[in-house]
């Protein structure tokens, strides 16, 4: 919820929680695609329906949200004044990431364990600062584990990350030539090894249909030379088809690796699940120099 009220209370309590701080609050009636203003002219729009961007002057106090030791790990120590504010509110930062004229600091209220050495971020927004003053927060009005935090997407944009068990990414951050802020959908591709190669947007996706869009950006699957035990899934997935396959964990999750070539450089692809042809849940490029 944004800014994690107590669970039964938070939605009917947010635009009480908001008046104060928010500059533009008839914004949230308007729709997701509406654009609004923020101090200094900003332009603030959202265009993925389940998260709104809205003006704001200062962050609330955060309520207390439990964060065990297991899950420390998530949390990030503020390294600009814009995070420290975050921390003096009594928020969890869990990422800054400057883009454009913009610095971003993603935070959340608290964290649960789970399984496998995971942990759910509860109640996340993202917080938006021109120096030390803020412009705008990021918040999901359906709460939970929308938003647990940002990383540097293509350059010049920033990639929103849900804070479940198992983050995915939800959305884009833009910022547009006049300096508005854009919420955007998922990208169709990311340029990767300085534009020398693209990695299209196969995320949930089968992996044997990823493996089709990959290969039509240039990836060409890589099966190893040889692999070590004698995993049933690894087996059942080279039969089905898709030899590029490693290596597969027989607990937790049941992520899948994966390993694709190509100008570039390489191209490692995870899965998750126990499907037949497990979606895809992530990958990471290792670029050649040149």
């Amino acid at each position: 919820m944004i800014f994690g009220e107590p669970m039964t209370k938070c939605l009917r309590r947010l635009a009480a929680l908001l008046a104060p701080v928010l500059l533009a609050a008839p914004a949230i009636a308007q729709g997701p695609a509406a654009t609004t203003m923020a101090s200094g002219g900003v332009g603030l729009r959202s265009e993925v329906a389940a998260l709104r961007i809205v003006a704001a002057q200062r962050l609330p106090r955060s309520p207390v949200g439990e964060r065990p030791d297991f899950c420390r790990h998530l949390f990030a120590t503020a390294r600009t004044p814009a995070g420290g504010q975050v921390i003096a509110a009594g928020w969890a930062v869990t990422r800054e990431a400057a883009f454009g004229p913009y610095q971003a600091v993603s935070f959340v209220r608290g964290a649960e364990p789970g399984t496998s050495g995971t942990c759910r971020m509860l109640d996340g927004n993202v917080a938006i600062f021109r120096g030390t003053d803020l412009v705008a927060i990021v918040y999901a009005p359906g709460g939970g584990d929308a938003i647990g935090s940002v990383s540097a997407f293509g350059g010049d944009a920033l990639r929103i990350w849900s804070g479940d068990f198992l983050g995915q990414p939800v959305a884009d951050l833009q910022v547009g030539a006049d300096g508005g802020i854009a919420v955007r959908p998922l990208a169709a591709e990311e340029r990767v090894c300085g534009g020398r190669a693209v990695v299209p947007n196969v995320y949930g996706r089968p992996i044997n249909e990823a493996r089709a869009i990959l290969q039509r950006s240039g990836w060409t699957p890589v099966p190893p030379q040889a692999r070590d035990g004698n995993d049933s899934r690894v087996s059942d997935l080279v039969r089905r088809g898709v030899p590029e396959v490693e290596d597969c964990s027989g607990t937790g999750f049941g992520f899948c690796a994966y390993s694709y070539g190509g100008a570039a450089g390489t191209l490692s692809v995870t899965t998750v699940g126990d499907n037949d042809f497990p979606a895809v849940a992530g990958y990471s490029v290792r670029c050649r120099l040149g």
